[in-house]
C-alpha cells in the first residue's frame, strides 16, 4: 500500500503529459492555419468520430499551405477532399461548417 501511494503522483504526472488525440487534432489544425477557436471546436467533435489512422492522416494538411497562410472552410474542405477518405471528409465537413457557423 505504501509504495502505491509513493508512485501515485508520479503516475498521476505522467498521465498530466500524456497527448489527447483531440490535442493531437487541434494541433494539426492549427499548423494548416485554422483559426484557435474554431481548430479547438473542431479536433472535439473530430477526435471522437475518426480511428487514430485517419486522425494521423489529417496531419497532411499542415504540408499544404504555406506558413502563415490562413485557411477557411472552403480550403480546409479542399484539402481534406485530397486525402480520399470518404469518412474524414464527412466528419470534417460537419464540424467545420457547426464550428464555423458556430462563430
Amino acid at each position: 500500500m505504501k509504495r502505491f501511494l509513493l508512485l501515485s503522483p508520479a503516475l498521476l504526472a505522467l498521465a498530466g503529459c500524456a497527448v489527447t488525440p483531440e490535442q493531437r487534432v487541434r494541433t494539426a489544425l492549427l499548423d494548416a492555419g485554422v483559426p484557435s477557436r474554431v481548430a479547438g471546436c473542431m479536433a472535439e467533435r473530430m477526435a471522437a468520430k475518426l480511428s487514430i489512422a485517419q486522425l494521423r492522416e489529417l496531419k497532411a494538411l499542415s504540408k499544404m499551405r504555406e506558413p502563415g497562410e490562413k485557411m477557411g472552410p472552403k480550403h480546409i474542405l479542399r484539402s481534406v477532399e485530397a486525402i480520399g477518405d470518404p469518412e474524414i471528409v464527412r466528419v470534417t465537413t460537419r464540424a467545420a461548417l457547426g464550428c464555423y457557423i458556430a462563430g
